[in-house]
């Protein structure tokens, strides 16, 4: 006797979608958007900023709100997808957003050398250069945090030859060219003293970052556990 048709056929094995992928896939796009979006965005302050004749019409703290929004929504989305659903693609992309960060960080450190040398800018356009800066730092800070044992120091060397760079430019307009403002002095001395010192404890690799990264690990790694049970 046949009992094949008294038994509905069986679903292929193999087949079923693992809920945990699919959610760390969905995790990998709202990712990967919400930090291209905040990237472009940016891109687009850092023209306005340096574009404009006019430091004051260009905002500043509305725009950083908005995109600091956009940029946690991928930070934590990302964070999430790599320490608890073990997404493989993501560092490897997360990588590539902290090179292309630091290409803008570069850029803009340039242009904001540039101008200080020339010294055509007001204290308020000073004040920009000087937020979106930190910006910039703290977005690629952010990144390096989100991949476990990610190293920072080849990072660094871009920003200490751009620093090698700007106490040459100093040196030159304050001794060679002179200076009819001594008091322009104090913001090279600014952004000189802050982008090489950060850009030291990057190359140093002290580990000040470290405490910081532990709470995450932990954090993370208790949520992957129970998600595993779960599962």
């Amino acid at each position: 006797m046949n009992h094949s048709s008294n038994h509905p056929p069986t679903q292929p094995r193999g087949r079923r979608v693992s809920q945990r992928g699919m959610l760390s896939l969905v995790m990998l796009i709202v990712s990967v958007g919400a930090l291209g979006i905040a990237m472009v965005g940016g891109a687009k302050i850092v023209h306005d900023i340096l574009g404009t004749s006019n430091g004051t019409q260009i905002g500043v703290f509305a725009p950083i709100i908005v995109l600091g929004i956009a940029y946690g929504v991928g930070w934590l989305t990302a964070m999430v997808a790599i320490r608890v659903y073990g997404n493989l693609i993501l560092p490897m992309l997360i990588n590539l957003f902290m090179w292309v960060c630091l290409l803008g960080i570069c850029y803009l450190y340039f242009e904001i050398i540039q101008r200080l040398y020339v010294q055509q800018y007001d204290i308020w356009k000073f004040f920009k250069y000087v937020v979106v800066m930190i910006a910039g730092l703290a977005t690629l800070i952010g990144l390096h945090l989100i991949v476990e044992d990610h190293n920072l120091r080849p990072f660094s060397i871009p920003l200490i030859i751009m620093s090698m760079i700007q106490l040459g430019l100093t040196v030159h307009r304050y001794v060679f060219k002179g200076s009819e403002y001594p008091i322009y002095l104090l913001g090279d001395l600014f952004f000189l003293f802050g982008m090489s010192g950060f850009s030291v404890l990057m190359l140093a690799h002290v580990g000040l970052l470290d405490p910081l990264r532990n709470h995450f690990t932990n954090y993370f790694d208790r949520n992957s556990t129970s998600i595993r049970t779960q599962d």
